[in-house]
């Protein structure tokens, strides 16, 4: 007696709705009624795109469709492996396969690929950063002669009752000039001084 033949898997729907039953090695997916799996949704093309069981493992390649198939978001050109723990999108539609996969190294070195491929994908910057005035990779380093100088202290000002000057702008209590008048008497005691300090020149 013939062993029945192990299960291909289920293709399960994301967003709600009945497991697929993974019947054949070779299954196209598509919108017309003589696709292996139809999917009747007015953005999937008539055949969309193919599954094909290699090696223990579910492979899945796009047929030219309209509006594309994507694994864990990215959208495909070539085959590539589907392991239980990747989602697959047609055409907005989404879908994980459920199965005892084999994951030969040439499927995981795809999938490794495509991993590169999303890592590689430009980061979105903030205006801040753009304009350089924030880096969110590497602290921020200022240099010393960028530091912001300290805030002078406050001076107290004194009040003009204590400043020492009176409403007429002059000093309070400040003493009067002494004024000495020269007499006649004094000026000459001056020229005789320097007369004897100033020896007569010889001829």
């Amino acid at each position: 007696m013939m062993s029945p033949r192990k299960s291909l898997g289920v293709m399960l729907p994301l967003g709600g709705g009945d497991p697929i039953p993974l019947k054949k090695d070779e299954l196209v997916i598509g919108r017309r009624p003589n696709c292996d799996i139809r999917l009747d949704f007015e953005n999937i093309s008539g055949k969309h795109c193919m599954l094909k069981f290699i090696r223990g493992t579910w492979h899945v390649r796009d047929l030219g469709s309209t509006n594309g198939t994507t694994v864990d978001g990215l959208r495909i050109s070539s085959e590539h492996g589907l392991l239980p723990d990747n989602e697959l999108g047609i055409a907005g539609h989404f879908f994980r396969l459920e199965y005892d996969a084999a994951a030969p190294t040439s499927v995981m070195d795809a999938n490794m690929i495509l991993e590169e491929e999303m890592a590689e994908t430009p980061r979105l910057h903030s205006l801040m950063e753009l304009a350089g005035l924030e880096n969110t990779d590497a602290p921020v380093r200022r240099s010393p002669s960028a530091r912001t100088p300290k805030a002078p202290e406050r001076v107290a000002r004194p009040m003009s009752e204590d400043a020492g000057f009176s409403d007429d702008h002059g000093l309070r209590d400040a003493p009067e000039p002494e004024i000495v008048t020269a007499t006649d008497d004094d000026f000459f005691e001056m020229i005789k001084g320097d007369v004897k300090n100033d020896p007569p020149k010889r001829k």
